[in-house]
């Protein structure tokens, strides 16, 4: 073997081992040992202060790419604050799937890079909003409902997303994969309940999760059996709205 010959394998070799240890630094980050497989029922995330260090990393149970999704659940934010509340990153589209809050009454929705922005949405101040979000990529279609009241559909983006290994983030909007967290769009308060379907919830189910009632979890996250890990300072606390009869 020449010397020519051997220097291509030694770089053919590095190449791959360096591709090798990028893809064990990104499973231990989704799959690491200090993930949860939890029932956190009747709990909460609560985000105490403005950090880019402070979010929950989500695993799906269900494997993309996802032509439709059905977003669920309760927010109770620091009143008044911009804010990141659901992020979902991959490799190609650091907003792949982003619910994001840029003013009262306002909620900003990303598919694919692509934004549609409803405005005069139900607004509790100092008190939990129930959101749900549905996308259907067949038509392109997507709908907000927030404390049992609904948008208009509006067409945002038609096709499929997460064709690659999605990054899910509460409490940071993901400007790279992964990364890229501005401290002025973090989430501060408590989230709870999240269920993310890989199909449109009907109205009716709608209606079912905003009231409280048994309905069937989500299929890709199931706050039921919640597979998360938790950076910095997030902390799982009761949900005081438990309490409510």
């Amino acid at each position: 073997m020449n010397l020519k010959h051997m220097n291509k394998v030694k770089n053919s070799f590095w190449i791959r081992s360096m591709m090798m240890q990028k893809l064990v630094a990104l499973l231990i980050l989704l799959f690491g040992s200090s993930t949860k497989s939890e029932d956190l029922t009747g709990k909460v995330f609560t985000f105490p202060s403005e950090s880019i260090t402070r979010y929950a990393t989500l695993t799906p149970n269900v494997d993309g790419p996802y032509s439709a999704v059905t977003l669920c659940l309760r927010s109770f934010p620091q009143y008044g604050r911009i804010h990141s509340i659901f992020s979902l990153a991959t490799q190609s589209k650091d907003n792949d799937f982003l619910l994001y809050y840029p003013e009262k009454g306002k909620y900003s929705l990303h598919v694919h890079n692509n934004i549609h922005e409803f405005k005069g949405m139900p607004d509790n101040q100092h008190e939990w909003n129930s959101v749900c979000w549905t996308w259907d990529g067949k038509t392109g279609l997507t709908q907000l409902w927030v404390n049992g009241k609904r948008s208009i559909r509006a067409k945002i983006y038609t096709g499929s997303i997460a064709a690659t290994t999605p990054i899910i983030i509460l409490g940071q909007d993901q400007d790279s994969y992964g990364g890229g967290f501005d401290p002025k769009q973090c989430f501060v308060g408590d989230l709870s309940d999240v269920h993310m379907w890989n199909y449109v919830l009907n109205p009716c189910e709608i209606q079912t999760y905003m009231n409280g009632f048994a309905f069937t979890p989500g299929n890709v996250l199931n706050w039921k059996t919640l597979n998360y890990k938790v950076n910095g300072e997030v902390f799982v606390e009761p949900n005081d709205s438990a309490c409510r009869s």
